[in-house]
């Protein structure tokens, strides 16, 4: 029998059978048997998943040491940009090597593009180059990166970008900020990286535990958290251009403000980074407190940006540097205030995590079932 559920799926219930003396047996559902057009003979795979469950799949599933090639038709995919997006997309989803054929040859605006992905990409290398062929392969050992190492090293890059803006304005010196767009583009290579590792563990259930995930449950929040991680760069590396603006602007900022400046940033970097601790520990408490101080810190630095934005907009006589520092001071503390939005989306992720394995804390959480 089966119990239908409101998604369209349904349970099929099965009782456990005695098969001689001591193995134990349950029959397949008849017409998933038709579905997949199993035999008797055939072989299913049985991976077991964290949750005791078994999934069960036709054939046998892929061993590890089993490769994806895939290839792609230089011809079909010739609109500006697009190239380079589906070598992205194949990275993402665990080619291991992807063979680029042109019959009338490759591009110079196509090789150019995909050597500019390539780049970006951890763990991908051309090996092969001809005028009609381009071998992209992978290197990547999925045991080798598990997620959380990956994210731990996403916020520390993300972090670092920051803490150099932090120090920048604390020296007066535009220079230290060089380094950002070198971390900036480290953190993006990490960001492609973890997608792709949360891509195969949702798809390849049996390498979950060599990716580091725990549950599969946690798949989602893990995907979402990467993305605000990665956006928290992007908001970073803005900033930095804004304040490398305000450090060599004609039109020199005041001490004082010089000191707003600072300040908003230290707060913005520790409420990043307790955000950042509350995902780890997937402490609902502390992750409650980060998104009040959050939702506080966010609206100060909206409201700073304009108070001291304004200041500047007539300064130098209203020359344009003077124009420029004021638009350069609102944009830094904007971002800024979007950095710190993404610190409290964070924690409230892990609020939800905390909700999907209830930590034995005050909150007493309980499963139960209703018919």
């Amino acid at each position: 029998m089966y119990i239908p559920l409101v998604s369209g799926m349904k349970i099929d219930a099965r009782k456990v059978q005695m098969v001689g003396y001591s193995t134990l047996s349950v029959s397949l559902p008849k017409d998933w048997v038709k579905q997949v057009g199993i035999k008797p003979g055939d072989i299913v795979s049985m991976m077991r998943l964290e949750d005791g469950s078994l999934k069960i799949k036709p054939g046998l599933v892929k061993e590890e040491s089993e490769k994806i090639s895939k290839v792609v038709h230089i011809e079909t995919c010739n609109e500006a940009g697009l190239l380079g997006r589906i070598v992205i997309a194949l990275y993402l989803t665990g080619a291991d090597s992807i063979a680029l054929v042109g019959e009338q040859g490759i591009p110079r605006e196509r090789i150019d593009e995909v050597k500019g992905v390539v780049d970006r990409l951890n763990g991908f290398s051309i090996v092969e180059e001809t005028p009609n062929r381009m071998v992209i392969q992978s290197f990547i050992d999925p045991a080798s990166s598990p997620i959380w190492n990956l994210m731990k090293r996403l916020h520390s890059l993300t972090g670092r970008m920051m803490e150099l803006m932090e120090k920048a304005l604390k020296e007066g010196n535009a220079e230290i900020l060089r380094d950002v767009r070198e971390a900036e583009e480290e953190a993006d290579r990490v960001y492609w990286l973890s997608v792709r590792q949360l891509i195969l563990a949702n798809t390849r259930p049996e390498l979950q535990e060599k990716l580091g995930v725990d549950n599969p449950k946690y798949i989602p929040g893990h995907r979402m958290v990467v993305k605000l991680l990665e956006k928290v760069g992007d908001f970073a590396m803005a900033a930095s251009e804004d304040l490398e603006a305000v450090l060599k602007s004609e039109v020199k900022i005041g001490d004082s403000d010089a000191g707003i400046l600072t300040k908003y940033t230290e707060e913005s970097i520790s409420v990043y980074n307790k955000a950042f601790d509350s995902w780890a520990s997937k402490d609902p408490f502390k992750a409650n407190s980060i998104v009040d101080s959050s939702n506080y810190l966010e609206k100060e630095l909206r409201r700073t940006a304009v108070e001291v934005g304004n200041k500047y907009s007539g300064a130098g006589g209203g020359s344009k540097s003077g124009t420029a520092l004021a638009f350069a001071i609102k944009s830094y503390l904007d971002n800024l205030a979007q950095v710190v939005n993404f610190s409290g989306t964070i924690a409230e992720a892990a609020i939800n995590h905390s909700a999907i394995e209830p930590p034995t804390l005050k909150c007493r959480i309980e499963s139960t079932t209703s018919t």
